[in-house]
């Protein structure tokens, strides 16, 4: 039965350990089989006017997924084929514009090497990322990069480890060599992640995130303190905006502004229920356009230390109000 000592703590670091060095290696190695094809390879891709098709079968097929996906995030329009279905009907994704590039750990797999013949009538070029460059399929490849192991690292050496993180590492290679040579940039990229953390920051504007109509606080200028209380609770963003009948802003009352105001009452005349708005609001509060990046007004905030901005079209319009907590439930970063 299994169990943990701090001895056989050690001996499964020492295990992992082990593993990571050998692929490491694997990847490393890697390195001195590159030569003059690696950049027709490249080329290829970058001058290829269709789409790239990746294909691979087995744990093959699992990297050729995600390259195929890395490729597709940086500007290269990539999708996979799996080469079995590829021969019952969706070699119909194929045009003979495109690019094929294939991994295959043995470079003698049926079903990819069932294709070629109709790539070749179809005048598609392959990539080969292959286990085996002197293989059927290295031979019959436009361009063949290696991703050859001397063993696969494990105590048995079968399972597929130090080859599938070298045909992973070299699809990589060739995606970021082809990326380097593209004019696309960070906005490029978040452009195509909108809903990660870099397309929230170069994208999100607060108009997407602002309180609007009926959630947008707002009172008169001579609404009285309880009704300006009534309004904040409703709302419940802790301030309300203070506008005319033409829904300009005349300013902004806070819970910050309620508590001040009870602090000074022994000074009022009126009783503070009583209290028009405009008497006690903040006539200057901060307002950012529409069209402001989510991650400018989290800055504001941060800055400012206020945890609400008011958003303003032309005039000073009143469009809404952005809050720092839907900033955060937005994942701005």
């Amino acid at each position: 039965m299994s169990g943990s000592s701090p001895e056989k703590d050690l001996l499964r670091i020492e295990r992992g350990r082990e593993i990571l060095a050998e692929e490491a290696q694997a990847v490393l190695s890697l390195g001195d089989s590159l030569d003059a094809t690696f950049s027709r390879a490249v080329e290829a891709v970058l001058s290829n006017p269709g789409k790239l098709a990746v294909t691979g079968i087995g744990k093959s097929g699992h990297i050729a997924r995600k390259v195929s996906a890395t490729f597709s995030s940086t500007g290269t329009p990539a999708f996979f084929l799996h080469p079995g279905e590829a021969l019952h009907g969706d070699l119909g994704m194929l045009e003979s514009r495109d690019v094929l590039l294939a991994f295959s750990k043995s470079g003698e797999t049926e079903e990819i090497l069932a294709l070629m013949p109709l790539l070749e009538r179809m005048e598609i070029p392959m990539i080969a990322i292959l286990g085996k460059p002197d293989s059927t399929m290295g031979r019959k490849a436009a361009w063949t990069l290696s991703a050859a192991v001397t063993r696969e690292a494990g105590p048995l050496g079968i399972a597929p480890t130090s080859s599938t993180t070298a045909m992973l590492a070299m699809g990589d290679a060739l995606a970021m060599a082809v990326l380097s040579e593209r004019e696309f940039g960070i906005r490029d990229f978040a452009s195509l992640h909108p809903g990660g953390s870099l397309g929230r920051r170069y994208f999100l504007r607060i108009e997407a995130l602002m309180h609007k109509g009926e959630r947008l606080p707002a009172v008169s200028p001579d609404a009285p303190l309880r009704t300006v209380i009534v309004e904040m609770t409703a709302k419940k963003l802790g301030m309300t905006t203070v506008i005319d009948g033409s829904g300009h802003l005349l300013g902004v009352l806070t819970d910050g502004d309620l508590r001040r105001t009870l602090d000074s009452s022994r000074t009022r005349s009126l009783p503070i229920l009583d209290l028009p708005a405009h008497s006690i609001m903040t006539r200057t509060p901060a307002t950012l356009p529409p069209d402001t990046l989510a991650s400018e007004a989290l800055t504001l905030m941060e800055s400012r230390q206020i945890t609400s901005v008011v958003v303003c079209g032309e005039d000073r319009i009143v469009l809404g109000v952005v809050h720092l907590h839907d900033l955060l439930r937005a994942g701005v970063p």
